[in-house]
């Protein structure tokens, strides 16, 4: 049966954009960019502090409607080998990805009384995707594979002394989800051959070779979308020892999706009469996964120095709530081919230092570097969770047109990762027949445009 022949590693979250911090995505503002996001929550110069720490709304003494663009480039490859039953080397071309995506993001802020400032946000902190085609060698681990995180957020700032502010949000988190992977057909009449549930003359007489175990001639497509909505919250606190040095603290916390939307198993019709006897055939139907935006905390430094300013931003990601992640579904071929898959992610830390210079009344540059450790421990990476710690620099500067209007960029580039995987078990019935080892390379590069109006 299929559940004994072929259990797919199901991967929903398969995210190339994602770097060392999992499948979150900090571009989210140029300013912030520009010095590798070292003082998001304790700076607070413009309305994005309303993602970053609410509570920094109060020292916005304008309305301010801040807009950002955001472009990601990242390109991934697979040096090595997979194979398949009978030791059987996987044929296609080598696994690949280049990815390019757009992440806009617009925020408002407005005083509403003294010591009480409003705002609202709205981004898309987990945005990502890869295609890595029909016929690379990674076929049977991943195909292509996207998601799309939406928040829409209401804050509030407040001040309860000259020195003390807090601050909170309430968080409308949309998450939409799509992977999709081959199916290794040939291989799970052959797995169903090994394990005694087939005569072992059954493929051989079906024309399945153990030399063409490997090829995508007879391929299957799985295929898996989900969405979900809920909500979640943010809280901060800012305190001002004087007007040029402040520390900030920012909490946000995780939100549990449950994704709900359609699997799709296809066979292709030279397949159909082997798949029949592995349990394999055209399949639609619905399904779920349970997947969490994680927990984050943040503390952070800003020392203003005349011309000079200093900042610094620690953080923590609770990465550890990403154990496993199972697609679970009243259909017995769907129940079998999207088997379990473990994650076992531990929390992770972010370090960030920056600093700016005011070169001219108009004028202003920055820079900042960024280490991120990565959640992934050695066992556990995948073709498509293949990060290491990243190491990046920054650099930015924002344009002052007059007192209202203000431009911002930012540049960042995170130097090359390369991470070995060993990824699947031809031994084990619970695993996708294939075996997947060599090294990962990552590079990314991150640009962003904002814009600042006052009034």
């Amino acid at each position: 049966m299929i559940k004994k022949t072929l259990s797919l590693a199901i991967g929903l979250i398969s995210a190339q954009l994602t770097m060392a911090q999992g499948f979150y995505v900090d571009e989210q503002s140029a300013l912030r960019l520009g010095d590798a996001f070292s003082g998001a929550a304790a700076q607070a110069d413009d309305a994005s502090t309303a993602f970053y720490n609410p509570a920094g709304l109060t020292r916005l003494k304008q309305k301010q409607l801040t807009f950002n663009l955001s472009a990601i480039s990242v390109t991934s490859e697979f040096n090595g080998s997979s194979t398949t039953l009978a030791s059987t080397t996987v044929t296609g071309k080598d696994v690949s990805a280049e990815a390019f995506d757009i992440l806009p993001s617009i925020y408002f802020s407005a005083p509403m009384s003294e010591g009480l400032v409003f705002g609202a946000y709205l981004n898309a902190p987990y945005a990502t995707g890869t295609d890595f085609g029909d016929n690379s060698i990674g076929r049977y681990f991943s195909t292509e594979s996207s998601i799309t995180g939406i928040d829409f957020g209401t804050a509030f700032g407040f001040k309860v002394s000259d020195n003390l502010s807090f601050g909170f949000s309430m968080v409308m988190q949309y998450l939409s989800a799509t992977v999709a992977q081959a199916v290794n057909t040939s291989a799970a009449c052959k797995g169903a051959e090994l394990q005694g549930d087939l005569s072992p003359f059954t493929c051989p007489g079906l024309g399945i070779a153990d030399s063409g175990l490997g090829t995508s001639t007879y391929d299957g497509q799985f295929e898996m979308q989900g969405d979900d909505l809920n909500i979640g919250f943010t809280a901060g606190m800012l305190y001002e020892f004087s007007p040029e040095s402040r520390l900030g603290m920012h909490y946000r916390n995780r939100i549990s999706h449950d994704l709900q939307g359609n699997a799709t198993l296809e066979v292709p019709t030279a397949a159909e009469t082997f798949g029949n006897l592995a349990g394999l055939v055209d399949t639609k139907a619905k399904g779920t996964a349970t997947l969490e935006t994680p927990s984050q905390a943040n503390l952070s430094f800003y020392q203003g120095l005349g011309k000079f300013s200093l900042q610094a931003d620690v953080q923590w990601t609770q990465w550890s709530s990403f154990d496993t992640l199972s697609v679970k579904s009243d259909n017995d071929v769907i129940k079998g081919v999207a088997g379990p898959q473990t994650y076992n992610w531990v929390d992770s830390y972010r370090y960030a230092i920056g600093g700016s210079y005011k070169m001219t009344p108009a004028l202003t540059l920055r820079t900042g570097l960024a280490l991120d450790n990565t959640p992934i421990k050695d066992k556990q990476t995948k073709i498509d969770f293949a990060f290491d710690d990243y190491k990046a620099i920054s650099f930015g500067l924002t344009y002052d047109l007059n007192k209202e209007l203000a431009f911002d960029f930012g540049i960042q580039k995170t130097l090359k990762q390369k991470r070995a995987i060993a990824q699947g078990d031809i031994t084990d019935p619970s695993q996708n027949l294939s075996k997947l080892k060599g090294d990962v390379s990552t590079d990314v590069l991150s640009l962003a445009a904002g814009i600042n109006m006052k009034f």
